[in-house]
């Protein structure tokens, strides 16, 4: 039975619930995870990590170029919120397959990433200016922005919702927004200590992560640390699908079994 919301109540979102469940579902199909992320993560790797080497470069004698940074800085960050986009769009799906005990069907999932890949691409580039923006003025309302605006590219690839994914994240999430965001800062927690003790253990092991993939020649850091950033994208996505699968489940009464024929 589904907890849907009736008149003068209100169901709890369930945020321990939420996060094991994205625990269970990320360690179960991590290596998919890291499958779907790996290149989207490498991209934004070699990305930034030789386009603002590049940029720190000047000529002897000359000024440095602040315009031709600056310019560099947005571009990567662009290059950089699409890449993390395109993996939350895969992920997502492989969450979905997993929470209706099918498998993997990566194929299906770039395919339903680059069949949306115009509204992904442009709602997340909208979303983050807006996150942005808020979190210029107070660390508070950016966090609950990004709780505002958290479910859009599962609406966009499960529901089909296209440039109206805005609205429809904005929609659900009402009511919830806070306890989404705690979910969310307990995800970004574990990702943050596993990505630091897995570093700290392979630099202790192969010498010094930060030297090696700022080298002049790709070094076994590069694809280390873009091996991480796909683990991040794909454990944080991982979240996003189950809050957006509990939103749809409070709201609509729609579990994710009943998805099972509309997300094929």
């Amino acid at each position: 039975m589904t907890d849907t919301v009736n008149p003068g109540t209100h169901v709890p979102f369930g945020v321990g619930t939420v996060v094991s469940d994205t625990f269970s579902i990320f360690f179960k199909k991590i290596h998919i995870v890291i499958l779907l992320g790996f290149i989207p993560a490498l991209i934004d790797v070699i990305l930034n990590t030789y386009s603002l080497d590049t940029s720190f470069e000047t000529v002897p004698g000359s000024s440095f170029d602040w315009g031709g940074f600056a310019v560099t800085i947005i571009a990567v960050g662009l290059i950089s919120l699409v890449a993390a986009a395109v993996t939350t769009a895969m992920v997502i799906q492989l969450a979905y397959d997993t929470k209706l005990a099918r498998s993997a069907r990566i194929g299906q999932y770039f395919s339903a990433a680059l069949s949306n890949l115009p509204a992904i691409a442009i709602l997340s580039i909208v979303t983050a200016f807006i996150i942005l923006g808020g979190t210029l003025f107070v660390i508070i309302p950016g966090l609950w922005l990004y709780a505002v605006f958290s479910v859009v590219v599962p609406a966009i690839v499960i529901e089909g919702a296209g440039f109206g994914a805005l609205r429809r994240s904005a929609s659900l999430t009402k009511d919830y927004r806070w306890p989404i965001a705690g979910t969310l800062v307990l995800v970004f927690l574990c990702v943050m200590l596993v990505s630091f003790v897995l570093g700290f253990l392979l630099a202790l092991v192969g010498g010094n992560p930060v030297q090696g993939a700022l080298s002049p020649t790709p070094g076994p850091w590069l694809f280390f640390e873009a091996a991480l950033n796909a683990i991040a994208y794909g454990w944080t996505s991982v979240a996003i699908a189950l809050i957006f699968a509990r939103l749809k489940e409070i709201k609509e009464g729609v579990s994710v079994s009943d998805l099972a024929d509309v997300f094929k």
